[in-house]
């Protein structure tokens, strides 16, 4: 480990899942992490729906015993109508039953895995946006912040979509598909039609999700192809009250140009994104965290060189991101939607 006197091993900028998993992987490493979350509390955001998957990761991560407590409903698997007839997809089973996904209020996900990074030893500063960054002879040193700059050996950008360091840095980002928004919100009341498992119903056009995310508490996203960013509730949640407005996000396929270099590394979203119908969005966050996390450790002890740590994690990112896409153009194709991007 280098001799520089620094505020930290580690800052990471967002408090999201990638960015607790990636401060939770170093501090429980023996690492010095701070944490700065732009955001003054939390706020409510999409991807409810967690695969069963993620158990394995959240008891990695010390929470296996935390989980139930932030859980609205479980299900076996989600109904799908995708160009065909709907039918009922289950996640599998083993010896011990059936599997069950889980269905979460994403402000109380997030408050756990916040929760939990503060008791590992992480330094949380919320309402803290990161501002610019410092850098040295040896590459990036840390970050700028309202209340002054935080020098780290490490900076981990995990600010999802908006791409913080990437911006800071200059570096561009790969579109793989066409512009692809997508539309969310959330009804109050009751549907039972959703309360046994979430539904999924796509065409040409584009598609619709909807799940109960807790008692008499539902979600729906859609995404609308050619460009169109019209929302589309199901009609079988449009009797009951909308709690809040509808809101959008980008979603377009994109990947950064470069994932992780001298000094710095992005996980989820800042590194790469598709869009829901991909699934596994959680999953796929705090793994990435919890890799780089790994990574980070083994670089600054000195068990790995670090730039081919960085590399080493950039073309892991790279081979996920593409084995996903191609995955997902293949389930597009079944519908009749090209979602080739037009550099392609």
């Amino acid at each position: 480990m280098d001799s520089r006197h620094v505020d930290a091993d580690i800052v990471v900028v967002g408090g999201g899942p990638a960015g607790c998993a990636a401060a939770i992987a170093c501090a429980t490493r023996g690492l010095r992490v701070v944490l700065c979350e732009r955001e003054p509390g939390l706020r409510d955001r999409p991807g409810e729906t967690l695969h069963p998957g993620i158990e394995p990761l959240l008891a990695q991560l010390g929470l296996a015993e935390r989980l139930n407590a932030v859980v609205g409903a479980r299900h076996k698997g989600i109904w799908i109508e995708w160009g065909g007839p709907r039918r009922f997809e289950s996640f599998g089973e083993d010896q011990n039953g059936p599997w069950h996904g889980f269905q979460v209020w994403r402000a109380d996900f997030d408050a756990m895995l916040l929760e939990r990074t503060r008791a590992v030893g992480v330094v949380v500063h919320t309402d803290c946006a990161a501002t610019g960054v410092l850098k040295d002879e040896a590459g990036l040193g840390g970050i700028m912040t309202p209340a002054g700059p935080i020098s780290s050996r490490i900076v981990v950008d995990a600010t999802g979509a908006s791409r913080w360091l990437g911006r800071m840095l200059d570096i561009g980002g790969v579109v793989r598909s066409p512009q692809l928004i997508a539309r969310y919100g959330y009804r109050e009341g009751s549907c039972p039609a959703r309360d046994e498992a979430p539904l999924l119903v796509g065409n040409v056009s584009g598609w619709t999700w909807s799940a109960r995310v807790k008692p008499d508490l539902y979600q729906w996203t859609s995404v609308r192809f050619g460009g169109r960013a019209v929302g589309a509730v199901p009609d079988e949640l449009l009797g009951l009250a909308a709690l809040g407005p509808e809101r959008g996000a980008d979603v377009t396929w994109r990947m950064a140009e470069q994932t992780a270099g001298p000094g710095w590394f992005m996980v989820g979203d800042a590194s790469a994104t598709l869009d829901p119908t991909s699934s596994h969005g959680v999953l796929k966050a705090l793994l990435s965290g919890m890799t780089a996390g790994h990574l980070i450790a083994a670089s600054l002890g000195g068990r790995a060189p670090a730039r081919e740590t960085a590399d080493a994690y950039h073309q892991w990112v790279a081979a996920m991101f593409a084995g996903d896409a191609d995955r997902l153009r293949a389930y597009y194709r079944q519908i009749g939607a090209n979602l080739a991007s037009p550099s392609m």
